[in-house]
């Protein structure tokens, strides 16, 4: 029973580091692996209660990823009795990684959404600092990698908003509008990124539309 769930803990460590890797496939590949070991109901107790508790926090991590947000919308949660419907999930989400290398060599993949990353985070501490100038070349490297994670121009806009520049802002979340899985959201952020901007039209505009969609 120690050994296994030793092994399940080392599983689910060794998927904490491959997402922050942004190696989706192979912390994919962990979090299976130590489902499996739940599964055979050796683990309890009180590692039964820490390997749970992981296992949901690595789950929420991975949900908030656009090869993740892409298969499964509404995301993977990890609760008691739930553990095989996760479990078998997990595995199509695997296949699907796999078979996306046929497409994109995973070398490259992981190349492309690193420097990605790096250019939102640093266009992020540009703009905090207030050098927008080098923070639109940031972002600009960041929408040049860009693939199918159509989350980024949302975040970058409302990076832009916190940051008080809502024109800056408006730019960013329009074309979030057209891509971001969470469209209703995108619009109400770019309603208030519209009127700090002083375009009272368009967020004239927009609100009509909201209005209209919501009847």
């Amino acid at each position: 029973m120690k050994d296994d769930s030793k092994a399940a803990k080392e599983h689910i460590a060794r998927a904490k580091a491959y997402f922050q890797r942004h190696d989706v496939l192979r912390a994919t590949a962990s979090v299976i692996a130590a489902l499996r070991l739940v599964l055979t109901g050796k683990v309890t107790g009180i590692d039964r209660i820490t390997i749970d508790s992981a296992l949901k926090e690595v789950l929420h991590n991975m949900n908030r990823v656009s090869e993740v947000k892409t298969m499964f919308p509404k995301g993977l949660v990890y609760a008691k009795g739930q553990e095989k419907t996760v479990h078998d999930s997990l595995v199509k989400l695997f296949l699907e990684l796999r078979k996306a290398q046929e497409s994109e060599s995973y070398q490259e993949q992981l190349k492309r959404k690193l420097t990605l990353d790096k250019a939102l985070n640093r266009g992020r501490r540009y703009l905090a600092a207030g050098n927008v100038n080098d923070a639109l070349d940031a972002f600009k490297e960041a929408a040049s990698c860009y693939v199918d994670e159509h989350s980024i121009f949302r975040m970058m806009g409302e990076w832009c908003m916190a940051c008080k520049q809502p024109k800056l802002a408006v730019r960013y979340l329009k074309k979030a509008a057209t891509v971001d899985p969470d469209k209703r959201k995108v619009q109400f952020n770019l309603l208030k990124a519209l009127t700090a901007s002083g375009d009272k039209m368009g967020a004239a505009k927009l609100q009509a539309q909201l209005q209209n969609s919501a009847q």
